[in-house]
């Protein structure tokens, strides 16, 4: 352990120039700026990525293994996709930061302590990895939550996960690897994967698998040489990754966990250390499956931050890879409820007033749309049915345009479907283009009879046409696309851009581990139902205070489970 720095002078305003910071808002995912810079972020890095791996680079560093064995016993802290909104990052770093929580759980009460030693589990940052992105969403909200430790400074270790890897790693290895100070946390690590031993024969492996596809020939070096070298026979292994692919759909190509089977076929077994616990992240919700005829624990946490996940559609047994064959899991507890989870899908059908501007996009498209049927022409748009909807696209100089662009859109629906697999998928993709393009038509008959019921003449009726079709439009766009998310979301498809969009920042977690003096691990999911909305400065406190303190209600940590106890060396497996 390291002492901690010179915290420097609490903030006196909230200021952004004083605090260092912005206080920023859930990452508006649908925003079609952010969709663009996103998208166009995820195509360079998956290009450069085949060609040049960051990774590479890292191995010219030493290869450290730090050792944290000769304590009686250990508290760590494990935290993943975190760096989004402020309200929910900065909860989950203040109860992180918290040097004690009392948890209750069926009248007993569980005293937990702040870990020395800190996981950060993947997705550090969201939406892209840019320096001022890390600053505002992880960087600050942590420094501010833990300026500087009372005594000791706990420890903090990190792994990427895609949206670190963005940029190649870049802002990631300089966050993380070079020994620098995180508020009241160390960096320690010098690669973007470490093995960490731990007290009475435990260790933890952060394995970095980039993008789900491979582990490096350098990094298997690495936890080769740490097995052949530190691990002993008996040993029980934690091991933690960053992706996470929906195990329980048949032809999914599973990476990571085939990366977790061959470290545990080539490396760990042929050791005679055990994998005990299987930690991953990606999945913004705490699932914990356990194995259906052995010890081990799959636990799939992200909730240190990021918009919430759904539960309600998670199998209820599943076959992961095994260094002998499939390994049977069933499941055990999720976070939130399957209950909770769909009472939470009804908020789809707020997708307008949470993403305005895609509402102005969708919109603009259908004013584009009007003109180039030649609607705006004369007074084709006063009192239009169907069959004068028709006769303008054929007559239209742009069908020829027209015809490709049903087409792209066409495409672009089945791409979207991505859930669905196969035939499937085709339906679904061509259902929703039906629907899309039979909106975009009704949308401008009634935007015709509307204006047209105003009395309007001229050019002033013309307007009243476009504005109807923009604003109507727009909203219609909006309400249809949550129509069919809800829809799909009923049949297991579009989690992700189901839930994704409503900037959901509660239902947060993190996991807590300890080490015991007997070679026991227990795991204490811990989770915070309501984050903080409102903050009020605290400029006054203490140094190793943190700099904002909830204004009403303080956010409430509580079990999600019982604790779990994994058995270590010396006891029955």
């Amino acid at each position: 352990m390291s002492s901690s720095p010179p915290s420097g002078p609490r903030p006196s305003s909230s200021d952004p120039s004083e605090l260092g910071f912005v206080r920023r808002p859930m990452v508006r995912w649908l925003d079609p700026h952010q969709l663009v810079d996103t998208a166009v972020r995820v195509l360079l890095s998956g290009v450069f990525s085949a060609y040049a791996d960051y990774r590479e680079l890292q191995a010219l560093e030493p290869a450290e293994m730090p050792d944290r064995s000769e304590q009686a016993d250990l508290w760590l802290d494990y935290v993943a996709d975190l760096g989004d909104g402020w309200n929910s990052t900065y909860t989950v770093a203040t109860l992180l930061a918290t040097e004690g929580l009392k948890l209750d759980w069926d009248g007993e009460t569980y005293a937990t302590e702040r870990g020395r030693i800190l996981v950060m589990g993947g997705d550090q940052v969201y939406p892209v990895p840019k320096a001022a992105e890390y600053q505002n969403r992880m960087l600050g909200p942590y420094r501010a939550a833990l300026p500087c430790a009372a005594g000791e400074a706990p420890e903090l270790f990190a792994i990427p996960g895609s949206h670190d890897w963005y940029d190649g790693l870049v802002n990631f290895t300089s966050i993380f690897c070079r020994k620098r100070w995180i508020g009241g946390w160390k960096t320690v690590q010098r690669r973007s994967y470490f093995a960490l031993k731990l007290p009475n024969r435990w260790w933890l492996w952060g394995v970095d698998i980039q993008f789900g596809s491979y582990i490096d020939e350098a990094q298997l070096r690495y936890f080769a040489g740490v097995a052949l070298s530190h691990v002993k026979p008996g040993d029980r292994i934690i091991m933690c990754t960053a992706k996470e692919v929906d195990s329980g759909r048949k032809g999914i190509e599973i990476h990571s966990d085939r990366d977790v089977e061959f470290l545990e076929r080539e490396i760990i077994t042929p050791c005679g250390a055990r994998l005990a616990l299987y930690i991953k992240s990606g999945k913004h919700y705490y699932a914990r499956y356990e194995q259906e005829d052995g010890p081990r624990q799959h636990i799939t946490s992200g909730g240190g931050g990021a918009f919430l996940h759904p539960t309600h559609n998670l199998p209820e047994r599943m076959d992961l890879p095994g260094p002998a064959g499939p390994v049977a899991y069933r499941k055990a507890t999720t976070y939130p409820s399957p209950e909770e989870s769909k009472r939470l899908r009804k908020r789809i059908w707020l997708l307008a007033p949470y993403n305005l501007p895609l509402a102005g996009v969708f919109g603009a498209v259908q004013v584009l749309l009007a003109l180039m049927l030649g609607l705006h022409l004369q007074d084709r748009h006063v009192a239009l049915g169907l069959g004068d909807l028709l006769h303008a696209v054929w007559q239209s100089p742009t069908l020829f345009l027209l015809i490709p662009l049903v087409i792209v859109v066409l495409v672009g629906m089945v791409r979207f479907a991505h859930d669905a697999r196969g035939l499937r998928r085709f339906l679904v993709g061509t259902v929703h283009t039906t629907v899309q393009l039979a909106s975009a038509a009704g949308f401008m008959i009634a935007s015709s009879w509307l204006s047209s019921a105003f009395g309007l003449r001229g050019a002033w009726s013309l307007v009243a046409f476009l504005g109807l079709i923009f604003l109507v439009g727009g909203i219609g766009g909006m309400v249809g696309m949550s129509g069919y998310l809800w829809v799909a979301n009923c049949f297991g498809l579009h989690g992700t851009e189901g839930y994704a969009a409503q900037h959901h920042q509660d239902l947060k977690h993190f996991i807590r581990l300890h080490i015991e003096a007997d070679g026991a691990l227990t795991v204490y999911p811990i989770g915070v139902d309501r984050v903080g909305r409102k903050w009020t400065l605290c400029p006054d406190a203490p140094a190793y205070a943190p700099w904002f303190a909830a204004h009403g209600a303080e956010p409430e940590p509580h079990l999600i489970e019982k604790p779990i106890t994994i058995s270590g060396i010396g006891r029955a497996c």
